[in-house]
């Protein structure tokens, strides 16, 4: 079933229902558009509350910045003056209050219905979100609840992004989880179920500092909420775009780390099982020479969140691939002081560098070739120039 049809069909059963259907997020004009095209010949669309209507709210925040590439043409993010840049995105963060409302646990995903209508979120979600009651348009119906529970209140904090991923947990949910709980009242939080042990690890300390109840959207469970604030976004973006300065402050207080000194010329290179580099020891071996306080680890996700977060501060320099490890320096007091990105031809996102950029870091990108993996075509293996490495290390 394409989008379109399947966002005809929302609009179409939601207009059924009296409800306005409102579409937001990264693309939500296209959206909107393709959504009234899918519908416009069976329903009558009007700006009236009796059918659906679809609309687009977004909200300007200019993110531009700059960073230093050795090859920004091989990179395939738009560019602006002469080098790779963010421009301006759409992106806010809303609460909704949804009375009545019901969550239910679909295929790994959040399935919200208000009275009824069906609450999409994020311009990829149409498709896990469309649902049961969509079935006659094609959609598979999801498996009845094997459970039930009742609740006053709670905060809807599932997402449509791979929270079983470092990144994404820490610079999307945590920042939501922040934003509950500016609430007073221990509201429960409604998540998706945690699965690897840094997720256990930060969501036991926000219970353990904030004492809101964590309420994960367990397969089978349904949830009947009197009252439901629904933490939704507008501008699906990859995480760091979305955690704000205030949001990288909370995170920073909820971790607490405390890193030892970072002596002159200490380096720290990462490696990865994914987004390998086929020629690390070459690579390993010229940073070596460059620095004899080079410390290579690998297995960072053994560790503790703080302990991987100290690990990072506790060096001037970190060079790695593009990956989870380069989250850290949103813990970066007075290290690291200069960042190197290892990024395959093609792969990757500026998001680390935005970091850095609030930071005061100076963030260089070495791009390397993109080689065949068996990982898939979002993480290759890369083949880098070990002295054009070197010349951003060194500035």
């Amino acid at each position: 079933m394409g989008r379109q049809a399947l966002l005809g069909a929302l609009l179409e059963h939601n207009g059924r229902l009296g409800a306005s259907t409102t579409i937001w997020g990264e693309g939500a004009a296209a959206a909107a558009e393709q959504a009234v095209a899918a519908v416009s010949g069976m329903l009558p669309l009007t700006s009236g509350g009796t059918t659906a209507t679809a609309l687009r709210l977004d909200t300007p925040l200019d993110l531009a910045y700059v960073v230093g590439c050795d090859a920004p043409e091989r990179l395939h993010f738009p560019l602006h003056g002469g080098l790779p840049a963010l421009e301006t995105t759409p992106l806010t963060l809303e609460v909704a209050l949804l009375k009545e409302a019901v969550v239910r646990e679909w295929q790994g995903y959040h399935l919200l219905e208000h009275r009824g209508a069906i609450v999409a979120d994020g311009s990829s979600a149409y498709w896990p979100l469309a649902g049961g009651v969509l079935s006659g348009a094609g959609v598979l119906p999801p498996a009845l609840p094997r459970r039930r529970e009742e609740l006053d209140e709670a905060f809807l904090l599932c997402d449509d992004l791979d929270t079983t991923n470092f990144c994404h947990f820490l610079c999307d949910l945590l920042p939501k989880i922040a934003l509950a709980c500016e609430c007073r009242q221990r509201i429960p939080l409604v998540i998706e179920p945690p699965t690897q042990a840094f997720q256990r690890e930060l969501l036991a300390r926000v219970s353990e500092r904030f004492g809101h109840p964590i309420v994960p959207l367990e397969p089978g469970l349904e949830l009947a909420v009197q009252r439901l604030f629904y933490l939704r976004r507008a501008g699906h973006t990859h995480p760091l775009l979305r955690c704000s300065g205030l949001a990288m402050g909370w995170v920073r207080e909820l971790v607490d780390v405390r890193p030892m000194p970072a002596p002159p010329g200490s380096m720290l290179y990462v490696r990865r099982q994914r987004r390998r580099v086929v020629n690390e020891e070459a690579l390993i071996g010229a940073l070596q020479r460059l620095s004899p306080r080079l410390q290579v680890v690998d297995a960072m996700e053994q560790r503790t969140v703080r302990e991987q977060a100290e690990l990072v501060c506790s060096h001037r320099l970190l060079v790695a691939p593009h990956g989870a490890a380069f989250t850290h320096l949103l813990f970066a007091a007075g290290a690291p002081q200069r960042a190197v990105e290892l990024m395959a031809e093609g792969n990757g996102t500026l998001s680390f560098a935005l970091i850095s950029s609030r930071l005061g870091i100076d963030h260089h990108i070495h791009v390397a070739d993109a080689l065949p993996s068996p990982n898939g075509p979002n993480y290759p293996d890369l083949r880098v120039q070990p002295e054009r490495v070197l010349q951003l290390v060194e500035g």
